[in-house]
């Protein structure tokens, strides 16, 4: 048994998936549409150089959802290793779910535990999914999948558990995505930067709108690759 094949194929999966997030990600939209506080001279100065935007708190933002979720698939692949069900990882699973920690705070306990429940229940669906490639002696996450999989079973391996947005999209206004940006820190400082106040944006839309575009990329893309190595 080795878990090897399936991390390899599931990290290059989100590598691709946010590489692909970053270059689709809109800056000037996730400013104008969740700046909060004062606003005006604050947007304006950071849409005049919004790649430094990109670097200090786009790209900070995509490091540390993938390290989430690529923590989230270690604890799954132990769970499925152990032969053991989700529900005895339960709260490493959700400690780690960058959705679960992105709950809006005002969410009523009784939907609060349905989004969670429903999360669980995409971690178990998803170990169900990848049990056979870990059970595959190959380490090669391609020749793993040809012993564990047919054409058909890849696919939708692909399709159904490589979209990471479908929460998002089943439980649109559950989320609330946002990061405190400092004027200051994001463009070099100075007399008058320097001044600016700190805010806070909210970027939910335009993540799920960027991250559906690139996943979707990359799901044609893995597929074609299924059509050809299958």
């Amino acid at each position: 048994m080795t878990r090897q094949a399936a991390r390899s194929g599931f990290e290059d999966f989100v590598d691709d998936a946010l590489a692909y997030t970053e270059a689709e990600f809109s800056v000037a939209k996730a400013l104008r549409a969740g700046g909060a506080g004062p606003g005006g001279a604050v947007l304006d100065r950071l849409l005049e150089d919004s790649e430094a935007v990109r670097r200090h708190v786009v790209a900070p933002e995509l490091d540390a959802y993938r390290e989430r979720i690529l923590a989230q698939f270690d604890v799954l692949l132990d769970a499925v290793a152990a032969d053991d069900a989700i529900d005895a990882h339960r709260d490493a699973i959700l400690a780690s779910d960058v959705y679960a920690a992105n709950l809006r705070p005002d969410l009523s306990p009784d939907r609060r535990e349905a989004v969670t429940e429903r999360l669980l229940d995409r971690q178990r669906s998803l170990a169900a999914a990848v049990k056979p490639l870990v059970e595959a002696p190959e380490a090669d996450f391609w020749q793993a999948a040809g012993t564990a999989y047919d054409r058909g079973e890849m696919t939708d391996l692909v399709e159904d558990h490589f979209a990471f947005t479908d929460p998002m999209d089943a439980h649109h206004g559950a989320f609330r995505m946002t990061t405190a940006i400092d004027p200051g820190e994001v463009l070099g400082g100075g007399f008058l930067v320097g001044r600016l106040p700190e805010i806070e944006v909210e970027y939910t839309e335009e993540a799920l709108r960027s991250m559906r575009r690139a996943e979707r990329r990359v799901i044609r893309e893995t597929t074609a690759e299924i059509d050809e190595r299958f």
